[in-house]
């Protein structure tokens, strides 16, 4: 289960999520600091771990514990604001080495790990802080390793509605969108507006039945696929028809297929298949730098796929 951690409340919710694991893993003599000036740690325990890096070798001494959160979903540890929140850590962790008040350093951030820049930077605040045991601990580990071992801390922090139902190719999508856009002032509409709308047969499909059979509601239908995307269809099936597009054209069906068994095994986690659309524009669209200016044909290749009988119940 992937729980998208971006949506807790603020840092501070991140913060008490972080040291409830560390209960967990360290011990429950844990403790949290207050908000404030925090000298870099949000929580401390000092005795020997019960399960960290594992119960048979475990650390022991004085552990310091480190929240960073983020609002973004596509942040990276990689990325230059996490290496600069690394660089106003160390002054912070030599202090507290030179204090005697640490041995064992643990950030835990909502970060994607890299494993070549997370190992950089782990290497970077041992070498410039002389601290050997330091663990950097990424998303990945968070619900892999913790939150879908401990149901407890799901249910006491409410995760189960900040979860993502599924995960899909999203590269291949994003693939397909730049190069639509970069495209588009050269597509050439065949076909007057006018025309366009009555382009497709919907005659084959009873538009009002699919839509019913897959909950899609009579206003997102009208308000969001009518009269938004539907004016863009010809452009994108002319996009996807132009042979110098063969290899988009493949990752198109690659993605129509994915993205269909996907939905029919997780559709009772959606209410309304607007919610489903959604989703999947979210997961594409939250901190994508590359799609700015481009998002909209997000929805719209969305609901090219839902109107052609590729996503969805027929």
């Amino acid at each position: 289960m992937d729980y998208r951690l971006e949506l807790l409340e603020d840092d501070k919710k991140f913060e008490s999520l972080v040291n409830t694991i560390c209960q967990k893993i360290l011990g429950i003599a844990v403790i949290e600091f207050s908000e404030g000036k925090d000298g870099g740690r949000d929580g401390k325990f000092t005795g020997t771990a019960q399960n960290f890096p594992s119960n048979i070798d475990s650390w022991k001494g004085k552990f310091i514990i480190q929240a960073k959160f983020t609002t973004n979903s596509q942040a990276s540890c990689s990325d230059r604001e996490f290496e600069k929140l690394i660089d106003l850590e160390i002054p912070k962790i030599k202090k507290l080495k030179e204090n005697g008040e640490v041995d064992n350093y643990l950030i835990f951030t909502n970060r994607k790990f890299s494993g070549i820049t997370g190992s950089k930077l782990l290497n970077k605040i041992k070498k410039e802080t002389g601290l050997v045991n330091v663990e950097i601990i990424g998303k990945e580990t968070i619900n892999n390793r913790y939150l879908n071992q401990f149901n407890d801390i799901v249910k006491l922090f409410d995760l189960n509605k900040h979860h993502i139902p599924f995960e899909f190719s999203e590269e291949e999508i994003k693939d397909i969108l730049l190069e639509f856009k970069k495209q588009l002032p050269e597509i050439t509409e065949e076909i007057k507006t006018k025309i366009e709308k009555v382009k497709y047969d919907f005659d084959k499909i009873e538009i009002e039945e699919k839509n019913k059979k897959n909950s899609l509601s009579k206003d997102y239908y009208e308000n969001e696929i009518l009269s938004k995307s539907l004016l863009e269809f010809t452009k994108i099936q002319n996009f996807l028809e132009d042979d110098k597009n063969s290899e988009l054209r493949d990752y198109y069906f690659d993605i129509t297929s994915e993205l269909s068994s996907l939905i029919t095994l997780k559709r009772d986690d959606f209410n309304m298949f607007d919610e489903v659309l959604v989703f999947i524009y979210q997961k594409m669209a939250d901190g994508s730098y590359e799609l700015k200016g481009g998002k909209r044909h997000i929805f719209t290749l969305l609901h090219y796929m839902y109107m052609n009988c590729e996503i969805g119940l027929k």
